[in-house]
């Protein structure tokens, strides 16, 4: 059993944003993550997909829009949306005083190897 506080999370700094791995591969026995995402205000992450790794985007706080194959999307605290592979999908924290935060669960995941900048 594990258990983990959403507010002890230890971030690092990413490319455009910062992440904090709650849960990884060995603690899932499986090629499956849980992070937790943070995007400062006006902050982005530029368009990417995945080949192979499917993502499931829990919102939980800060306002802000997901783009997935061109189509805006407003998140919410009350969302939950999934990538699939393939998918081209962006982060834009639209604050201009709050970081957006989101909780990911990757499952198929290689690692970085994975992430095509597009």
């Amino acid at each position: 059993m594990k258990k983990i506080k959403l507010s002890e999370s230890k971030f690092e700094e990413r490319e455009g944003y910062e992440r904090s791995i709650l849960l990884d591969s060995d603690d899932f026995k499986a090629e499956t993550k849980l992070q937790l995402m943070r995007l400062a205000p006006g902050q982005s992450i530029k368009p990417h997909h995945h080949n192979g790794r499917t993502e499931c985007f829990r919102f939980v706080s800060g306002n802000g829009i997901i783009k997935i194959n061109n189509e805006v999307v407003v998140t919410s605290t009350d969302d939950v949306v999934l990538c699939e592979p393939g998918d081209v999908h962006e982060f834009i924290n639209t604050s201009a005083v709050d970081p957006l935060t989101f909780l990911v669960i990757r499952t198929n995941d290689p690692g970085n190897k994975d992430m095509i900048w597009d």
